[in-house]
């Protein structure tokens, strides 16, 4: 979602005349967008921060801003620790009060439209020209005990769908094939009688997309008509990001996930039992507060019976002004580290265990880019999200699908041969 803000607000100082600076050192503003959803994600946008600290000294004339979460989350605090910056802007407030630009004030201002997710002026300036992030959805309603997300983002927002299609359109014409939605619950989306289930139809109905992606879903969200649709509509890639956090269901509770281990084991059978092959990756937090042994040996026992393609796995932290902070932890950081090694060694045996069913299978590939490693490699993703390295062939170009055989595996990454 970061990545996309800034894209988007790339595409509005662009139209508004500015160009990227070729380096730092040549730049008149410089703007750092954040992230806060972890403590570390903080600390290393205030290191980033401060190391621009010299170019100040040098160039009185340059402005140096700071947006989006930690904006929002530190505040007015941050001018007091980094008195170089000039100004703090946090998310959905940085496209109307950018008022240190003179050349887009006056725009700005006859513009009321220029901050929501709806302005066609607002579509993202593309990374590529093969895969596009799209936003339908920010913020979030859910009020998870450990995450910071709502208290930053604030509430749910939805992108009106003739917004979210017209966007896609325009990627498309620039050669755009695959697209992403985006939103911290992004299957919660529901605008104008439309539910998520119908914007990935209207979706799948742009002529020139091959493939669709989302992140991220909250499992509580999940419907039958959902369901229905991403096993149906077959431009809809076989992979999703759910987050588990846990596989206790008494810690759920304390987490306030709004499921249970049941419900959420409930929709994996069902991507499962269609496609046994299907990309599931997912979240655990490790060491919740109160988290007893027996909690976390069944979140072990969650990632063997789903059987995760991949996960992200952190040790829990608590983050100032949310509920879980205020609890009592029982386990030191030396606990918390080991379960997140064991469940790491664990999740690690399961994803080898997983990539090794696609071994001499045929798959369609998105090719992205010549391998950094070896200029005679390409790199390109299946449907369900894995990556494989292929031989180079002259009439290689990003964007370009291809079906290959799997041949091998080196770590997690497939190696394909080109058919045909």
């Amino acid at each position: 979602m970061n990545e996309y803000d800034s894209a988007r607000l790339a595409a509005l100082l662009e139209f508004r005349g500015w160009l990227p600076a070729i380096n730092a050192e040549k730049a008149d503003i410089i703007l750092v967008n954040t992230c806060s959803v972890r403590a570390k994600a903080e600390e290393s946008a205030i290191a980033r921060i401060r190391d621009l600290k010299p170019l100040k000294e040098r160039n009185k004339s340059l402005k140096i801003g700071v947006l989006g979460c930690m904006a929002k989350n530190r505040g007015e605090s941050l001018l007091k620790d980094l008195p170089f910056l000039d100004f703090v802007l946090p998310p959905n407030s940085q496209l109307s009060t950018l008022n240190f630009l003179p050349t887009l004030n006056s725009q700005l201002s006859s513009n009321s439209q220029l901050s929501t997710l709806n302005s066609q002026l607002l579509f993202a300036k593309l990374a590529n020209n093969y895969s596009a992030f799209i936003a339908i959805q920010s913020g979030c309603n859910m009020k998870c005990s450990f995450c910071i997300v709502p208290y930053v983002r604030g509430m749910e927002q939805y992108r009106e769908p003739d917004s979210v299609i017209k966007e896609i359109e325009a990627a498309v014409a620039k050669g755009v094939s695959e697209v992403t939605l985006l939103g911290q619950t992004v299957n919660g989306y529901r605008c104008k009688g439309l539910s998520f289930a119908g914007l990935l139809k209207l979706a799948a109905g742009v002529k020139g997309i091959e493939r669709i992606r989302f992140m991220s879903p909250h499992p509580k969200l999940y419907t039958n008509e959902l369901l229905e649709v991403l096993l149906g509509e077959p431009k809809i890639a076989p992979h999703v990001h759910l987050p588990a956090q846990s596989g206790s269901n008494s810690i759920l509770k304390k987490m306030k996930r709004q499921y249970t281990r049941e419900n959420y084991l409930s929709i994996v059978e069902a991507l499962r039992s269609s496609n046994p092959l299907y990309g599931i990756t997912t979240d655990i937090i490790c060491g919740y507060p109160g988290e007893t042994e027996e909690e976390f040996e069944e979140t072990l026992m969650l990632l063997r019976e789903a059987e995760f393609d991949g996960a992200f796995m952190f040790a829990y932290s608590p983050r100032e002004g949310t509920s879980s902070a205020l609890e009592k932890e029982f386990l030191t950081e030396a606990q918390k580290k080991a379960r997140l090694q064991k469940t790491i060694d664990l999740q690690n045996s399961i994803t080898l265990e997983r990539t090794r069913l696609l071994l001499g299978r045929f798959e369609k590939i998105l090719l992205e880019k010549p391998s950094r490693k070896n200029s005679g490699e390409w790199v390109g993703k299946t449907g369900s999200f894995k990556k494989v390295i292929v031989p180079a062939q002259p009439d290689f170009r990003e964007g370009m699908y291809v079906d290959c055989v799997i041949e091998g595996i080196n770590g997690h990454t497939l190696r394909g041969k080109v058919s045909g």
